[in-house]
């Protein structure tokens, strides 16, 4: 269950470094009700019980304990990002699918990094895929030693990339490999570190031009407009029906 008291202190610091002292004390009004509305929703909430298909067909643990979802406020993550991380949910396999049958490219010439992995469903997935190495950015320690544990067990008939990794770090922190890669998002933050990751990808092309493709799923429309901004990507699939965008480096 989300410690929704645990994100007051973090909340308050954000809106000061965003909004100044003004508006955040005109806002500060409101906090006790968004509180009061996040506290009914998590006491609404019970572990489940069930394990979902995919967990249980491959013996692995990717799924969130409530409803799906893991909450961050749960977790005890280093450093200041996490504020403004999403929660994590896994995957379906058939989006994950929809997304790759997007791409025109052959696998095993390209790296497959996942910008939040959490517990390593789409790493897992991306195996099934001839990629040349699978690479997962995770910065909450248990989800990441999850993911380990996952990528250990996971063995599945059409997997054909055994070189799979997840790495422990913030990845706003990560240098990229100066190799042709396919960058995954599935909605792991808010706007402002989006941004430090996307000024991170444009600093590795310019010092590594390369084939390089960004895959976001779930973006919102600001990341959607955070994206039309960034002149060195330019938008190649637009998917309504499972809501996700592809990118590749303008040429």
């Amino acid at each position: 269950m989300p410690r929704v008291i645990r994100t007051v202190i973090p909340r308050i610091k954000k809106s000061l470094r965003e909004r100044g002292l003004v508006t955040s004390l005109c806002r500060s009004v409101l906090l006790p009700i968004h509180l009061f509305k996040e506290y009914c929703a998590a006491k609404s909430l019970r572990p489940d019980d069930l394990v979902s298909e995919f967990d249980h067909k491959y013996g692995v643990d990717t799924e969130g304990g409530f409803g799906g979802w893991t909450y961050l406020s749960d977790l005890d993550i280093p450093g200041p990002n996490w504020i403004d991380g999403n929660d994590y949910l896994a995957i379906s396999p058939e989006r994950f699918e929809c997304v790759m049958a997007n791409f025109d490219i052959a696998f095993d010439d390209f790296t497959f990094i996942d910008f939040g992995s959490g517990k390593g469903r789409a790493l897992l997935l991306a195996s099934d895929y001839p990629f040349k190495r699978i690479i997962g950015l995770e910065f909450s320690p248990e989800l990441h030693r999850t993911a380990e544990e996952n990528i250990r067990r996971y063995r599945s008939p059409a997997q054909t990339c055994s070189d799979i990794q997840s790495v422990n770090t913030d990845f706003v922190d990560y240098a990229l490999p100066p190799e042709a890669s396919v960058l995954f998002f599935f909605h792991p933050c808010r706007i402002r570190v989006l941004a430090m990751a996307l000024a991170g990808i444009e600093r590795s092309l310019l010092a590594s031009p390369r084939p390089l493709y960004v895959a976001y799923v779930a973006p919102t429309l600001e990341q959607q407009q955070l994206f039309a901004s960034a002149r060195f990507l330019e938008k190649i699939v637009d998917n309504e029906d499972f809501k996700f965008c592809l990118y590749r480096a303008a040429s």
